[in-house]
């Protein structure tokens, strides 16, 4: 069986679930782990030794690691994605790349054209997309007419270097977009304050398309509880997605019998790090198109960067 030699840039908390997933892909070899801080490295290590019997190379500096692996799999601060971005799609590797693609549209755009213009897969990681819930909301909406969506997180000391727009928002401004593909945007309007740190914390946006579709979308990383709510009305039906529970919602009126029914599905073993993972091995491999691509990516966060430019507008009026 042919593998894809990988390393693995950036083991902190979202990096140590990479490094776990990556190694139970059949088709991947983890080849490096890549972290400024030793300790991490050590540490992470160790556990893929005691869990999956895996010896890893340890190294502070990926670009020492270039020319020994096919592709690499970046898990580090926002800040940091586009000068290591750049220089491992420069040296023509296939990047599987967190979200967001960079702290700056014109960081991302430069990327995403590195990417078209050496014909290199450049992957973003919408993790959503690949939860079954998700999937199967998407294959059941047709039309929908108000989209609303909860991500709520309790404080955590991590990702304060971007705010929570493009820290939580983002994986729900990549479903609307796949859910209004093609339709053009006529208003944004979006508010927001800082509480914990210099950056909004929490923020609602509302999106209102050409076609009348409102979306209402809420984002806060200072909750008492954690919530992953997405719920899709429209002619019809009602449909809602959980992706703690892992569950999907499907709720049809009957107003002959002023009625309804509802259908649930659950999916406990669902594991969508590892699906999207595979995916991107899987497409490098078989030289097919990786998904999301950072062209497609690029949608959720230009729309990322308007509403966050509405929250700084609005914050200005209050201060």
């Amino acid at each position: 069986m042919e593998k894809l030699k990988i390393a693995l840039v950036g083991v902190g908390h979202l990096g140590r679930f990479h490094a776990e997933k990556l190694c139970q892909i059949p088709q991947a070899e983890l080849i490096y782990l890549i972290d400024i801080q030793e300790e991490r490295l050590f540490e992470v290590a160790k556990n893929l030794k005691d869990k999956f019997g895996k010896t890893v190379k340890l190294e502070r500096d990926f670009k020492k690691t270039l020319s020994e692996v096919d592709a690499f799999v970046v898990a580090t601060p926002t800040t940091t994605h586009y000068e290591i971005a750049k220089e491992i799609l420069l040296s023509e590797r296939p990047l599987f790349l967190e979200k967001p693609i960079a702290d700056s549209l014109s960081k991302a755009e430069e990327l995403i054209k590195i990417s078209e213009e050496k014909k290199i897969p450049l992957q973003v990681g919408y993790i959503e997309r690949y939860q079954k819930a998700v999937k199967r909301l998407l294959e059941r909406v047709k039309n929908p007419l108000f989209i609303e969506a909860h991500r709520l997180s309790s404080f955590a000391e991590r990702n304060l270097d971007i705010d929570v727009v493009l820290d939580l928002m983002i994986h729900d401004l990549d479903l609307v977009c796949l859910l209004k593909k093609g339709v053009e945007i006529d208003l944004i309007h979006a508010v927001g304050a800082p509480l914990f740190s210099d950056k909004p914390d929490i923020v609602n946006a509302r999106i209102i398309y050409r076609d009348g579709t409102t979306c209402n979308l809420t984002a806060s990383r200072i909750s008492l509880s954690k919530q992953r709510k997405f719920r899709v009305f429209e002619k019809g039906g009602y449909y809602s997605v959980d992706t703690i529970e892992k569950s999907f919602l499907e709720i049809k009126p009957h107003p002959e019998k002023r009625d309804f029914s509802i259908e649930k599905e659950v999916f406990p073993e669902d594991d969508p790090l590892k699906e999207e993972l595979s995916s991107f091995v899987l497409a490098v491999l078989e030289k097919k198109e990786v998904s999301p691509s950072g062209k497609e990516a690029i949608l959720p966060l230009r729309i990322a960067f308007k509403i966050k430019e509405e929250v700084e507008k609005n914050l200005k009026k209050l201060l």
